[in-house]
């Protein structure tokens, strides 16, 4: 066992505060939207996993998408809620497929009909022009791949953003990145609270 130092906070005066960034907005560097798995753990699954647990692991951590890897961390594609939805088990079954011998490898999308965004770019983009090259993307989620080490580098989620720029949109539920669009283009086109940089 460890032993632990106690003092007294009798001649304490200060508080530690975070350094504080500037507001987000619009015109704001768009790596800070953007989740890097250099800093944060990739939430990866395997693709054998049952999509119906899946579907219930992905709800109990409050994850909207998971990268699927094969047993040495090999990026295969992605799932997300959207992929396991009751539509899509239905599909399936009209398929002939039972809902229990569904895999996540069955419901995700294959790295062959993925687009992601370059880091290099993202790094030199602001945040308008990352939703507007993603005006008609019906997903929530961009994968943002290094391409000089040839990996998935991390993502960005239209939620991320939405709450960034403390936009008036649900996020109990996945808003794409059309969605968030078209929220920049009509709700807030002239808010000024946006256009903090």
């Amino acid at each position: 066992m460890k032993t632990l130092t106690y003092v007294t906070t009798k001649d304490v005066n200060e508080l530690a505060w975070p350094e504080l960034q500037q507001n987000t907005g619009l015109y704001s560097p768009a790596t800070r939207v953007f989740t890097d798995f250099k800093v944060s753990i990739p939430r990866v699954i395997e693709p054998t996993v049952r999509a119906d647990v899946l579907a219930n692991i992905m709800k109990k951590e409050h994850v909207r998408m998971k990268v699927v890897v094969d047993a040495k961390n090999s990026f295969l594609g992605i799932v997300s809620l959207e992929d396991l939805s009751e539509e899509a088990f239905i599909k399936q079954a009209a398929a002939g497929y039972l809902r229990d011998e569904l895999l996540a490898i069955d419901l995700m999308r294959p790295k062959e009909e993925l687009l992601a965004v370059s880091y290099s770019s993202l790094k030199n983009s602001d945040i308008e022009s990352l939703i507007y090259s993603q005006k008609s993307n019906p997903f929530q989620h961009l994968l943002v791949v290094d391409e000089e080490t040839k990996a998935i580098r991390g993502l960005i989620s239209a939620n991320d953003i939405v709450r960034q720029l403390k936009l008036n949109v649900d996020v109990t539920t996945s808003t794409s990145f059309a969605k968030l669009h078209a929220v920049i283009e009509g709700d807030y086109a002239q808010s000024k609270r946006l256009r903090v940089a």
